[in-house]
Parts: structure tokens; C-alpha cells; sequence
């Protein structure tokens, strides 16, 4: 008799393929109701370790004993008439109970790994994260409250096979009154996190609710009272725990636990400064700043503040010409390269050096890795990708700017700019049709939208549908763009005088770029490259944008229009 024979003779192949569905049994109970006891993560694990330690013994066992009608035996080799015919029939009943397993286990397979897989179960991978509401006894926490929410929203996106709706959207249900259902078809996601915050001194608690969109049920809830000084720990913890209930797969980087401490005093001072960057006047800024330094002076190896005291300064520097341009980016160099020194994959770190290498130093290269370096860390950091958009359609690379705001809308589908951002590029590559329906969506979204109507009123320009032009310009709420079209159409109807009247208002208000749109329009090509010349030898900003200019599209191939880009240190 053959070995495997002897095997078989034995059940030890029996034993090995009930023992593996036995055990794959176990583990699946045990998946579901270890979390409901808020067992440690451990337990599982060592679980499947004893199940996978078993199954030697129990072969060994199935090898030297077996089971006859007076009871279970040592194996003699020796089998009496009786003795076959008991275990013939055992052998037929076992065989019938693993395959009765086995279709129950491919059945279940089936049913939960295929049938509810993503692609069957549609938006059920999708989450979105409201603003937390602030319950702390005075309502003056809302700082806090709204900065936990975004840590947790960023601490999601980076979870394998889960979308979560960026910032923009989420937050547009800020304090909404409406069901779950609504949110959920809005943002086109199966489940939503929601929240409170109750802060005190030192102390938080934190109350977290993971809701069904469609059928508005809670699928999991749960309250945390910490210290302020572990609050990533926490954040960490709840993030876990959605993960968990989604059944979702963590990004290998994200599979340790944070043990990241930092002081409560430097956290809440970071948050408050995070909530008054978000409100873009001079006067919050300097404010934000105050309470970033507060932050610094606190705990001096936190880095989120260096880089807000960074961003700080640009705004006020680049944005809102407040301080002088020099200072403001030799302060923001110099706290990007702290928080870099803390912290070298920090996202918003590196997306701030893009910039600067952007706008200061016309370095587009540089600017796309140290964007591209970011979203290493964070995939789905929607700053960066909305930057590296812009730079791949600065370059005229518009396919690839419209796939990089396609990531954005994806995942943040109520974020007006980032349309508008993907029309500009459809313009730019001659796609009127897409062109169109992005900037329509904006309209959809904002009816009176800045810059929404003046692009709209460019892409009917560009079909010939001038008097729908002229509709879209008048419903445009900026005078400045609404001019602006005004010149152009007035171009495209033939009436130059009116046209270069307008360019020449907008040169005497240093808008030279535009005017030379203007008098391209008309036909003025000599007057378009003096300008251009002009506007080069000033170094306007304005002109980084050559290559997604509609207007001056017939001049791509003019051996002065490639002097220029080179001049600007675009690609020809």
C-alpha cells in the first residue's frame, strides 16, 4: 500500500480538510465578534497562530488513532468485518459534511467577496466627513471641532479602496438639517462619519457616529475621553475604527499605530491659528501667525505650525501684498525648512516649496517633484494635485491637467474651482464640448460664481455663439472679467475700435497680458507682440499662463511666441 493510500486508509486527508474549514470558520466568527468587545488587535492573531499550530496535532492524532464501533482506538492495521463497514459509512457521512461545508464556504465567497465587492456594491467604499459639532460648554471650540475633522478626513484618504469627499464638499454640510440620504446622493458616498467635540482644559471628549447614508442607521458609534496631549493617538484610534467597520484595507504606511505626542497647549494654539488661515483677510492672518508662533514656542518639535507660519507669510506676501514680497518668502524658506528637518514626507510642507519654486524662482520642474513628493505621503492631498494640474497645463500638457483634476472631482465633486480649472484646460486643448459642461457644472453649482459666466461667455466665443456670449457676460458678477469679455466679444463682432478701447484701458491698469488677448481678438498681431514683449521684459506673472490662452491659440506656432515661452521658462 502507497503512502497516500495509507493516508486516505487513515482519514488524515479527511481530518486535514475538515480541520482547515473548521478553522476557517472559527476565524471569520471570530472577525466579527472580536471588535464588537473591543478585543486588542492582537487576539485575532493569536487565534489563526494556535489554529495553524493545531492542525499538526490533529493530523498526527487522525494518523495513530481511529474511531471503530466500541469507540476510538489505537491504530492496529488490523480491521474486523464490522470494523469496514463502520468506517465505510463514516467515511460517506464525513465526506458529505465537508463538502456541505465547503459549498458553504464557496457560497459565502461568492456572496460576500464578489457580489459585494466594489464593483457590485457601488458607492458603499465612499465616505464622507462632516464637520464635527462643537459641544463644549461656551461653543468656543469650533477651532478645534473643525480641525479634528479635517485630521480625520486626511488620516482616511490615506486607506486603501476607501474615497473620502475632500474638505470642500463635506463641509458644505456644515450644521445641515436635511437626512442622510441626501448627503450621500450629493456626494455620491454609502456611508458618512459624524461627530462632537467637547473640550475642556486639558480634557476632550470625542463622540463619533458612522451613519448609513441610505438608510440613515448608526453602524457603529463610539466616545473618547483623552488628554489633548495624545490626541493623535486618538485620531488615530478613531480612524481605526471606521476602517474597521468598512471593512477596508490600510495603506502598508499607515499599518503602525501613531504613537506621536504632542503638547495639548501647542496643539489647541495650531488649531486656532488653522481656523483663522481659513478666513483670508490681512487682519486673520497676522492673527493665525500670532497662534502658530504660540504653538512653536510650546512644543518646538511640532511641525504642522512652521509649515502654517510658512503658508501664513505667503499669503500675506504673494495674495494680499501685505508684506514685502522678498521678506515674506525668506520667512516661509526658512519655516519650511524646520518643519522639514522635523518632519521630511510632511505633504503641505513640500506643497509650500512648490510653490515658491513656482512662483519665485519659475521653476516648474522643481515644483512638479517636490508636489509629486507630497503626493507620496498623501495621494490625495487636494492642494497638491490641484497645483500640479495647474503646472501640467501651464505647460500645455493639458491631458494630463485634466486627469489631475479628475482625481480631484472624484473625490471633492462639489469643488467649484477645480471645474473651472478643468474647463480652462478644455479651452486651451480645443475640447469645447468638456469645456462647456465643467464650466456648466460650476453654474449648476453657483449661479453667479465669479469668472463662471466670462469663461462660459470665452467657450461660446470659441464656437461662434456670440450672442449667447453676450448673455453669459452679462450675468458675470465681476466687473473686471465682465470687461474683459466685453473687449473680446467686441473683437469677435468686428467692432475694433470698441475692443482696443477696452486694451487699452486694461494696459493703463497693467493688465497687459489680457489686452494682448484683446488685440489678438482684433487682429492686431504686431500691437500682441509688443505687449508680450513688454509684459516678458517685466516679468508678469500673468504670462505662466500663455500656453492655456484661447485667445492667442494661432500664435503657438510664431517663432516669437516660442521666444517668449522660453523667455518665461515654459517648454516651446
Amino acid at each position: 500500500m502507497s503512502f497516500f493510500e495509507e493516508l486516505k486508509k487513515r482519514n488524515v486527508i479527511r481530518v486535514a480538510i475538515a480541520y482547515a474549514v473548521g478553522a476557517w470558520v472559527i476565524v471569520e466568527v471570530a472577525s466579527v465578534l472580536l471588535p464588537t468587545f473591543n478585543a486588542p488587535d492582537w487576539t485575532l492573531r493569536a487565534l489563526i497562530l494556535l489554529l495553524v499550530a493545531g492542525l499538526p496535532i490533529a493530523l498526527l492524532v487522525a494518523w495513530m488513532f481511529e474511531i471503530t464501533p466500541e469507540g476510538i482506538k489505537k491504530e492496529d492495521n488490523v480491521d474486523t468485518e464490522e470494523e469496514v463497514v463502520f468506517k465505510a459509512r463514516s467515511a460517506r457521512k464525513t465526506d458529505l459534511a465537508i463538502m456541505a461545508a465547503l459549498a458553504i464556504a464557496v457560497g459565502y465567497f461568492v456572496f460576500e467577496k464578489i457580489w459585494f465587492s466594489d464593483v457590485v456594491r457601488g458607492n458603499n467604499d465612499a465616505i464622507a466627513v462632516l464637520p464635527f459639532t462643537d459641544m463644549s460648554p461656551r461653543r468656543d471650540q469650533e477651532y478645534f471641532a473643525e480641525g479634528l475633522t479635517v485630521e480625520l478626513l486626511n488620516m482616511l484618504s490615506r486607506v486603501a479602496n476607501l474615497r473620502v469627499t475632500g474638505k470642500t464638499s463635506a463641509f458644505q454640510f456644515k450644521d445641515f438639517k436635511g437626512d442622510f440620504s441626501t448627503i450621500g446622493d450629493t456626494l455620491n458616498v454609502g456611508t458618512i462619519l459624524e461627530g462632537s467635540v467637547r473640550a475642556v482644559d486639558k480634557n476632550v471628549r470625542i463622540t463619533t457616529n458612522l451613519i448609513d447614508a441610505e438608510k440613515g442607521h448608526t453602524l457603529w458609534s463610539a466616545n473618547y475621553d483623552r488628554q489633548l496631549d495624545n490626541i493623535f493617538q486618538v485620531q488615530d484610534e478613531i480612524a481605526r475604527s471606521v476602517v474597521k467597520a468598512l471593512e477596508a484595507q490600510l495603506l502598508q504606511t499607515a499599518d503602525e499605530p501613531v504613537d506621536r505626542v504632542v503638547v495639548a497647549e501647542a496643539y489647541t494654539a495650531y488649531q486656532q491659528g488653522a481656523f483663522l488661515q481659513g478666513q483670508l483677510t490681512v487682519e486673520k492672518q497676522q492673527s493665525a501667525i500670532k497662534y502658530f508662533q504660540q504653538a512653536i514656542s510650546k512644543d518646538p518639535s511640532y511641525a504642522e505650525p512652521l509649515v502654517g507660519m510658512a503658508d501664513a507669510n505667503l499669503m500675506l506676501a504673494l495674495n494680499m501684498v501685505a508684506i514685502d514680497r522678498d521678506v515674506g518668502i525668506g520667512e516661509a524658506t526658512g519655516y519650511l525648512d524646520q518643519a522639514l528637518r522635523l518632519n521630511p514626507e510632511l505633504p503641505d510642507a513640500h506643497v509650500a516649496k512648490a510653490l515658491i519654486k513656482q512662483i519665485n524662482f519659475r521653476d516648474l520642474v522643481g515644483a512638479e517633484m517636490d508636489l509629486k513628493r507630497a503626493l507620496d505621503s498623501d495621494p490625495q492631498h487636494i492642494t497638491a494635485l490641484r497645483r500640479l494640474g495647474t503646472i501640467y497645463g501651464m505647460q500645455g500638457r493639458y491631458d494630463e491637467a485634466m486627469e489631475t483634476f479628475q482625481k480631484i472631482i472624484d473625490r471633492d465633486p462639489l469643488n467649484a474651482p477645480t471645474y473651472s480649472n478643468y474647463s480652462y484646460n478644455a479651452l486651451a486643448a480645443g475640447n469645447l464640448p468638456v469645456a462647456e459642461d465643467m464650466i456648466g457644472k460650476v453654474l449648476e453649482f453657483k449661479p453667479d460664481s465669479v469668472f463662471a459666466n466670462f469663461q462660459l461667455a470665452r467657450v461660446h466665443m470659441a464656437k461662434g455663439e456670440l450672442e449667447e456670449a453676450r448673455i453669459s457676460l452679462e450675468r458675470e458678477p465681476h466687473p473686471v472679467w465682465q470687461n474683459i469679455g466685453m473687449g473680446m466679444l467686441a473683437c469677435m463682432e468686428g467692432d475694433t475700435a470698441a475692443g482696443t478701447s477696452i486694451a487699452d484701458e486694461l494696459i493703463a491698469q497693467r493688465e497687459i497680458f489680457n489686452a494682448a488677448e484683446i488685440y489678438n481678438l482684433c487682429g492686431e498681431t504686431e500691437k500682441v507682440f509688443e505687449l508680450l514683449q513688454q509684459a516678458a521684459a517685466d516679468r508678469d506673472p500673468a504670462l505662466t499662463e500663455m500656453k492655456l490662452s484661447w485667445a492667442m491659440t494661432p500664435l503657438r506656432s510664431d517663432p516669437r511666441w516660442l521666444e517668449i515661452l522660453k523667455m518665461m521658462g515654459l517648454p516651446a
